[in-house]
Parts: C-alpha cells; structure tokens; sequence
C-alpha cells in the first residue's frame, strides 16, 4: 500500500512539472516581454520568426542528437572545459566594460552600504526598512574589506561566481548524463543571455547561484546517483539556507530537496525530510542574533521600521502594477507603521488582499495572474536589459545595443534561446 502511495506520488510529481513547463511553453508562444521591459514595441514578426527558430533548432538537435554526442565525447574535456570558461569570462568582462551602470535601487543600496560598512562600521537605513539584502552586503563588505570596496572588485567577484557556477553546472551535468551532455550543459551556460549581461549588476540574482549548485553538486556521486548521507543532508540544508538568505525565493529548492528525502529514503530515514527545515531555523536565527548582537542593526528600529511580509503578498496584488513594485503601496505601509504596531498592520494588510483578490472577481483573478506568469516568464533577457538601461555609464553603448537592427537581434537570440530551454525541459 505504502509502495503504491509513493508510486502514485512520484507520477503526481512529474505530471505537475510538465503540465506547468506545457503552460509556459504554451504562454511563450502567444506572449513575449523582452521588448516591453525596455518600454519598446515588439515587431510584429519577431514572435513568429523567433518560435520557427526555436523549434526549428530543438528538432534539429533531437534528431541528430547521437552525433552530437559522439562528437563532444572526441573532444578533449580538460582543454574544451577551459576554452568555454575563458569565452565566459571575456564575454562578462565585455559586459562590465561596455555596459556597466551606476548603481541605484535595490542594487545601489546594497554597494554603498557595503562600501559605509567598511569605511566607517556602520550602515544604512535603508536596511532598517528592508533587511532581507543583509546578508550580501555582509558578503560585499567582507570583499571590501580584503581589497578595496569598489564596484569594479565587487563586479570582479560577481564573474568568479557566476563562472564557479557554470563549472559547477558542467560537473554536475556530467556526472548525471555523460561528459557529452555536460560539455553541451557547459556551452549553454556559457552563452545563457542573464548569465553575460547580469555581470555589471551585484545582486542576489547572481551570487545566490553557487548556493543552489553547490550543494546539488554534493548530493550527487560520480556515477549521477543521490548521496543521502546524513552529514551530506546537513552541509547541503546549510548551503541552501545560505541561499535563501540571500534570496527568499529560494526557500522553493529546500523545500524540493526536502520533498526528493522524503521520496527517495527508505523507512525511517524518510524523516530526513525535516532536516532541511530544521537547519533554515538554526540558520536564520542564528545570522540574525549575530547580525544584532554585533549591532549591524538595531532589532527594535527593524521591528518598528521594517515591512512585515504581508506587504509584499498584499503589493503582488496591486492590479494597477501588475503586482511589480508599487511606490504607493510602500508609502501607504510606511504611513501604516508610523500609527499601529506591526500586528495591526499585517491585519490591515489580510483586509486589503481580500479587498483586492475580491474587487477583480474570478475571470479577473485569472487574467491578472496569466499578466503577472507572462512579465516574469516569457522576458528571454530575464530582466537583465531592463536593469542596464538604468543609469548607464555609457548609454551609447546601451542604445546601440537595443535598438534598430542589433536591438532585435539581441532580443530575438534572447527570445530563442528560452524557447529553446523550455523545450528541452518540456520533451528531453
């Protein structure tokens, strides 16, 4: 009986992943937001060509599929490995010389209060506010503190991180299918849109990578197959934990990892399932006493000051914004702060969700939210030009970049290429 319920599981698992890649596939087709990330128009006939490209190609690599996999196996490893990672690190470097943009919202705030942090020991208000980037200013600070706190060596560690990242997505490529299939995972990675021109940009985005790879790296053996090994189970919940620090999103992959123990032990070992959440606990209490203790910040002011998390959940219901950032749903939590205590204000909160959800209906609810899947999922530059385009150091270069011919170029070789990945993870 136990075996037919995992069974049963197990099919449930990955009928929903496909059904949910069948969906964006589906919303692929019909929407593209490369363009409106930018404020431009999309051509009428990119979507059409960019889809004929994209199927086009994953059909021609399904079908010859077998030669291309004896070629890469003749390749040398050791010299193909290293000649891909120096493309990656001359295309990053390309980026941060030509594209490189002084740092404002989220991104400015994170670099100049690392560069305060080192200089005088103290920090931001900002972080009273918002808290949730803590970690990767300490991270930065740390940096600064080794070198100098200058964008240009925080944009230097950005590069080493994303390259780690793209080595360790080879090895781990490797072990799973073959060196054919991780050299192939390599030069994808390699030449992945955000990947090249996320480089400039010093966020959660990109340094949060090697604590999701890391540790899949660790729970897999040379010969592809799961390590459960308690203390494997322990570092890789740490790394992961790390990761959601960094980026709360995250939080998704621990609680994958934590549902493949839960699947994949035997008997009582299925109880391994818990670890990962018993490691965030220890973690996120753990770095925020240390964060106070050492009066990084003060706990009353962030108690007082900081946005509880049912003003972003109420914000993503925002219709007018598409539930994006909404500079009148921050004034309006801030004013709330300044009268009532956080538990009143997370009440406030709960009534205007329901307000919210309740005033669009239910066709409307659907539509709003196929709005807010299309602006996160069918952008094929991943938000990257979108976040360039702000304070440019050089904006002739960002014009020349995104607009007339080489601007639709790049957005179709960004538009193909994620159709082409969500093909592969929808039929390979």
């Amino acid at each position: 009986m136990g075996g037919q319920f995992f069974h049963f599981l197990h099919r449930f698992i990955y009928f929903l992943f496909f059904a949910l890649i069948l969906f964006l596939v589906g919303l692929n087709i019909f929407m593209s937001r490369g363009y409106s990330t930018i404020s431009q128009e999309t051509p009428q006939y990119l979507n059409v060509i960019t889809l004929i490209l994209a199927v086009s190609l994953s059909a021609m690599i399904f079908l010859f599929r077998k030669k291309l996999i004896r070629f890469l196996e003749k390749i040398p490893k050791f010299y193909t490995v290293f000649i891909l990672l120096g493309l990656s690190l001359l295309l990053q470097t390309i980026a941060i010389r030509e594209l490189s943009v002084t740092p404002s919202w989220d991104f400015g705030a994170v670099i100049d209060s690392a560069k305060l942090f080192v200089e005088s020991g103290e920090i931001g208000e900002y972080f009273t506010i918002y808290p949730n980037n803590i970690l990767l200013v300490c991270i930065l600070a740390l940096i600064g503190k080794i070198s100098t706190p200058d964008l240009i060596n925080f944009q230097v560690f950005n590069v080493i991180i994303i390259t780690i990242s793209q080595y360790l997505i080879y090895r781990i490529a490797a072990k799973v299918a073959g060196t054919a299939v991780g050299i192939a995972s390599l030069l994808v990675s390699v030449l992945f849109f955000p990947y090249i021109f996320f480089a400039p940009i010093v966020y959660t985005d990109t340094i949060s990578l090697i604590f999701l790879l890391l540790p899949l790296h660790i729970l897999v053996n040379k010969n592809g197959e799961f390590r459960s090994h308690v203390f494997l189970v322990i570092a890789a919940s740490i790394l992961f934990s790390f990761g959601m620090l960094l980026k709360g999103s995250l939080v998704i992959f621990l609680i994958a990892f934590s549902i493949v123990l839960f699947l994949n032990q035997k008997k009582w070992r299925k109880l391994y399932f818990i670890i990962p959440f018993i490691i965030l606990l220890i973690v996120k209490s753990v770095f925020n006493s240390s964060i106070y203790q050492f009066e990084i910040l003060d706990m009353v002011a962030v108690e007082q000051k900081s946005m509880p998390v049912t003003h972003w959940i109420v914000m993503g219901q925002n219709k007018n914004k598409f539930g994006k950032y909404s500079q009148n749903d921050v004034v309006w939590t801030k004013d709330l702060l300044a009268k009532h205590s956080r538990e009143v204000v997370s009440q406030i909160h709960y009534q205007e969700l329901k307000n919210r959800i309740s005033e669009k209906g239910l066709m409307g609810n659907i539509l709003f939210n196929i709005e807010k899947i299309g602006h996160t999922w069918t952008d094929g530059t991943y938000y990257s030009l979108n976040k360039l385009r702000r304070i440019p150091e050089h904006p002739e270069n960002f014009t020349k970049l995104t607009t007339q011919t080489p601007g639709d170029l790049v957005q179709g070789y960004a538009r193909v290429q994620h159709l082409m990945l969500l093909i592969g993870l929808l039929f390979f």
